[in-house]
């Protein structure tokens, strides 16, 4: 009798870890993977797949993954090697997040401000700052006065209303004077909001100049360089993507680009990250820490540290 209960007692064990095991497979097999990646490296494919996907980058799934696939043929066609292979439920999550990095960018060229990502660019694009900035100052002045103007005509208007109110209520003659008061206040206070509005705008284009200068600025190293938001706060380091790695899982996240070539770049460098490249000190490398550079290509110093994580 004891030996048939110890039989159905590890019969019962066995299930509920089979169960378990089937339930977060997922993650049991991404933690077995990224065990595998630091004992063993670059001796599997790292499997991936599309986490998060924001469709305000204006990019579709498919032209995502083409943008993937062309980032990790920077590093697998140097070393001849499958390092990366997409799967419907891959462990590596690159998720496309959207928010105010990228809205920065969409706005300005929308303006019709083309960003270029050097000295040149930056300084042109710091000079239409401080253009719009003094511009904004003169629209804030006039705006401020325009309210000022509106309240103390609005309190005169209502001292009044409350004087005749006080003593039955006012003659025809003075009933018609404020009501055409009431109707200058009514169309005054339409100027006031459009006045509003119009500062409104230029106080957003001149955060979306801020958001961009200070990634400009972080790129060119210019460490000396930061600039405030007007009404409003936000992030100091500005990052267009990230690679993380800990218990829950492992994931790249992209959150800005200017262009296609600059989305494949830093999806490069991320899957750099995702080998457990670190960052290296040559500018122009895919492994730099800023995405400075124009090619697609490995530099000496990205092969070294590729040669060097992998055992190649």
């Amino acid at each position: 009798m004891k030996k048939t209960l110890n039989i159905i007692f590890t019969i019962i064990v066995w299930v509920v870890l089979a169960a378990f095991a089937y339930a977060y497979r997922d993650s049991i097999t991404g933690l077995i993977q990224r065990w595998q990646a630091q004992i063993l490296p670059c001796r599997q494919p790292i499997n991936y797949s599309i986490g998060s996907f924001d469709a305000r980058f204006g990019i579709t799934r498919q032209e995502f993954l083409q943008a993937i696939t062309r980032a990790e043929r920077v590093w697998e066609m140097p070393s001849k090697r499958e390092l990366f292979a997409y799967a419907e439920n891959g462990s590596l999550k690159i998720n496309l997040i959207y928010d105010e990095r990228q809205a920065a960018t969409f706005k300005l060229q929308q303006l019709g401000l083309v960003i270029h990502e050097d000295q040149e660019g930056y300084e042109e694009l710091k000079a239409k700052y401080a253009t719009l900035k003094t511009s904004y100052q003169q629209q804030k002045t006039r705006f401020e006065k325009l309210v000022a103007a509106f309240e103390e005509k609005r309190r005169a208007y209502e001292t009044e209303v409350t004087f005749w109110n006080a003593r039955g209520g006012a003659t025809k003659e003075e009933y018609d004077r404020l009501e055409q008061k009431r109707v200058d206040l009514n169309t005054q206070a339409a100027q006031v909001a459009e006045a509003q509005r119009a500062v409104n705008e230029t106080v957003n284009t001149l955060n979306n100049m801020v958001t961009v200068l200070n990634r400009l600025a972080s790129q060119l190293n210019r460490t000396a360089d930061t600039y405030n938001t007007i009404g409003r706060s936000q992030g100091e380091e500005f990052e267009e993507g990230v690679y993380r790695s800990d218990a829950r899982g492992h994931q790249i996240i992209i959150y800005q680009f200017d262009d296609k070539e600059k989305l494949i770049r830093v999806l490069a460098h991320e899957l750099g990250h995702a080998l457990g490249l670190p960052h290296v000190e040559n500018s122009s490398a895919i492994m730099y820490r800023l995405n400075r550079g124009q090619n697609e290509k490995l530099t000496n110093d990205d092969l070294a540290a590729l040669k060097t994580r992998c055992g190649f």
